[in-house]
């Protein structure tokens, strides 16, 4: 159940931290991206750890969009809030992929009743 669920956040995380290679300046996007699967990661162990056998997909879907939302506003405020040219797309992508990782963690992680 853990390992489909960190498997779950790595593939999440890919498609979130890829855009980094398409910012020109970007010194450090190998980093940026590292650091953006393990955040989808995270974002899927506390989904995993939240939801109780038989949990309604809704509640994986809200979940989701709360950690992800969370994790991505310490992402956002790190970069400085929205002083920083590209820190506000930040959090409507995190809303989006915890949303979507909630779903996924729900259907894939969670034992049915």
């Amino acid at each position: 159940m853990i390992l489909k669920t960190i498997i779950i956040g790595l593939c999440i995380g890919i498609p979130d931290g890829i855009g980094i290679f398409f910012a020109p300046g970007e010194p450090y996007k190998k980093e940026i991206f590292v650091a953006a699967i393990l955040k989808s990661i995270l974002v899927s162990l506390m989904i995993m750890q939240t939801l109780k056998a038989g949990s309604r997909w809704t509640k994986g879907i809200l979940f989701g969009i709360l950690y992800g939302f969370l994790l991505s506003a310490v992402v956002f405020l790190s970069k400085g809030g929205f002083q920083s040219m590209s820190a506000p797309y930040v959090i409507p992508a995190g809303i989006i992929m915890g949303a979507v990782t909630g779903i996924l963690v729900w259907r894939f992680s969670i034992p049915k009743k």
